[in-house]
């Protein structure tokens, strides 16, 4: 595939029909939204049973505060194998009103579907060079989103816990090689699956 850009909606013709099935299918190879790589945390909506989804497992944090809606993190505990989502019938609203970029250009026609997986397959590639690097670098708790994992590892250079190690021309290079895996997939996750709103709409094509 050439090169990638981000084109307006009017702009992408759709001349690749797709079934509901195959773009199902589509999620249940990628589950980039859900295991901590695209967000953080996901926010409960007005309409969400707090109680059930905590029931069901969610373990939904409420804002000290009061300024923000109540949230779970991510990696969702939800996610299992295969992409499947253990609660997809009572999921939250924010999981049932989420399609990415990749998602919506397949919908839409505009991108092939052997060209969407084909863009899931590299993107996934990053993220396990990224969880690699972060091992290395002591960082085994997969529970966290890559984001948070990556800024305490950051943080530990920071701290000089790493940067004082006897190796530490060994860890500064892991260190520059993470970084910079980060900063890669950060770019192709916004490319692809989720736009910058200042990027404008559009969807992702080929």
């Amino acid at each position: 595939m050439g090169a990638t850009h981000l084109c307006a909606v009017q702009n992408c013709p759709g001349p690749y029909p797709v079934t509901a099935a195959d773009a199902s299918d589509l999620c249940l190879t990628c589950g980039l939204c859900c295991d901590g790589t695209l967000f953080g945390d996901v926010e409960l909506q007005a309409g969400d049973d707090r109680a059930r989804l905590r029931a069901l497992g969610l373990p939904v944090i409420r804002s000290r505060s009061g300024r923000r809606p109540s949230r779970w993190l991510q990696p969702c505990p939800a996610l299992g194998a295969g992409c499947r989502c253990a609660i997809y019938r009572e999921r939250p609203l924010h999981c049932r009103e989420f399609d990415c970029a990749l998602l919506q250009s397949v919908k839409a026609g505009a991108l092939e579907i052997a060209d969407a997986r084909r863009t899931i397959r590299q993107t996934r590639r990053r993220v396990e060079t990224v969880k690699r690097l972060l091992r290395e670098l002591g960082d085994t708790q997969e529970h966290d989103s890559l984001a948070k994992r990556f800024r305490r590892t950051r943080r530990r250079f920071e701290n000089q816990e790493l940067a004082e190690a006897p190796d530490r021309e060994e860890r500064l290079d892991q260190l520059a090689a993470l970084t910079m895996a980060v900063h890669e997939l950060q770019f192709a996750l916004r490319l692809a699956f989720y736009p910058d709103p200042g990027d404008g709409p559009g969807q992702y094509c080929p």
